[in-house]
């Protein structure tokens, strides 16, 4: 009876957590690389270091930057999950490049990630057939072992496009364009749907010392809908920032603060769900360290680096 009951909540939880990869993670411009890869190596510096810990669903470390010569930026990551929405292993590799338009106030960005995932079947098991648990957390059963993949590696393929004109920008990204098969049953396929990422922000400069960032970013495939309205202050010590998060299950708001000391940003985030239908979500909390190791110098850097840099 304790087992039905478990396989009920994860049934439920699939519901709440399903359709997406990565429904959470990467969906912030303290990670500008994973959100669109036109805003790899934002900040313009030679080798920028990316972390984060959510405790208890994931770990993350990228290495951005700003490749010599002007060819172009960069960003290598590593990832390592523990939720049933997303793989388990993932390895990325962003590589952007910024292009002057005829108008010098305006400059266009754009890149791709190819990404490298490796996933395993959890909760497997005998209980009236084998169950296990799906890349979106739906809990799928059969007959025969052999009819199953234990585990399975994907490639996904992101692209993406930005422009920003003075305090302002913009950007779209197309993600999982390859569809590939992440069907655990052998006789089935279940292609991974494409997405289309929006993201829009801009900043607002208060004087030297206070910078007001507001963003919004809107994530679409076909079966959900993933919107994020974000508001940052960035102070020369500290930032603060603070977001509401809005899926077609659950609705969040989270926050999060920052601390700067030299070359190094860290500091500790919270999200809390605020809606109904986030019964059985529970609380996620954070830590993230970003540090510069190699600095390129601001006479080098365009408006738009000078401004990112305040927020990650």
């Amino acid at each position: 009876m304790r087992r039905v009951g478990f396989i009920a909540l994860l049934s439920f939880s699939g519901m709440l957590f399903g359709q997406n990869l990565e429904l959470l993670n990467g969906k912030d411009f303290k990670q500008p690389g994973k959100l669109n890869p036109a805003y790899a190596g934002s900040q313009e510096d030679l080798i920028r270091i990316i972390s984060e810990v959510d405790y208890g669903k994931s770990l993350q470390l990228m290495v951005e930057g700003r490749l010599p010569l002007r060819l172009g930026n960069y960003m290598v990551g590593i990832e390592r999950t523990y939720t049933p929405d997303a793989s388990n292993n993932m390895v990325n590799i962003t590589y952007g490049r910024k292009r002057k338009g005829s108008n010098k106030n305006i400059n266009w960005r754009y890149g791709g990630t190819l990404q490298l995932n490796q996933r395993s079947m959890t909760i497997p098991g005998y209980d009236s057939g084998y169950r296990f648990q799906d890349i979106n957390g739906q809990i799928g059963s059969g007959n025969n072992v052999d009819d199953f993949r234990s585990s399975f590696d994907f490639i996904d393929l992101d692209l993406g496009v930005s422009i920003n004109s003075k305090n302002l920008f913009a950007g779209v990204a197309l993600q999982h364009i390859l569809g590939q098969n992440v069907s655990f049953v052998k006789s089935q396929s279940r292609s991974i749907p494409i997405a289309a990422n929006f993201s829009l922000g801009g900043f607002l400069n208060l004087g030297p010392k206070l910078t007001i960032f507001p963003s919004v970013l809107m994530m679409v495939n076909t079966n959900q809908t993933f919107s994020k309205a974000s508001l940052d202050f960035a102070t020369t010590k500290f930032n603060i920032s603070g977001s509401y998060i809005k899926t077609d299950y659950f609705e969040h708001i989270s926050g999060a603060i920052g601390f700067k000391l030299k070359k190094v940003f860290t500091g500790f985030k919270y999200t809390h769900p605020v809606s109904n239908t986030s019964v059985g979500v529970l609380p996620r909390f954070g830590l993230f360290l970003n540090s510069t190791v190699f600095k390129s110098r601001d006479l080098f850097k365009s408006d738009y680096a000078k401004q990112m840099k305040k927020f990650y």
